[in-house]
């Protein structure tokens, strides 16, 4: 059997902080879709409909980021208490 496109991929996994520019990314062109004169108001109402979904998984994003860096600051503190 022949592999699927997403077998065939061979894209490395992001990072919390790769995923945070991307997303931050993705913010500013939506913004910059939503204050422009150059759109149509279909596309302002897709745009801060994508900014507001956006929005909720990149508080979750930040969130687990900050979960992540007390994690490792714990870690390390132990680590430094063991050694």
């Amino acid at each position: 059997m022949s592999k699927s496109y997403k077998q065939k991929r061979s894209r490395k996994r992001l990072t919390v902080d790769d995923l945070m520019l991307k997303m931050t990314d993705a913010v500013k062109t939506m913004e910059k879709i939503i204050l422009s004169d150059s759109y149509t108001e279909n596309q302002k109402i897709q745009a801060v409909n994508a900014l507001s979904g956006l929005v909720g998984k990149y508080k979750g994003l930040i969130e687990t980021h900050e979960i992540i860096e007390r994690i490792e600051a714990l870690e390390n503190n132990r680590m430094r208490k063991v050694g």
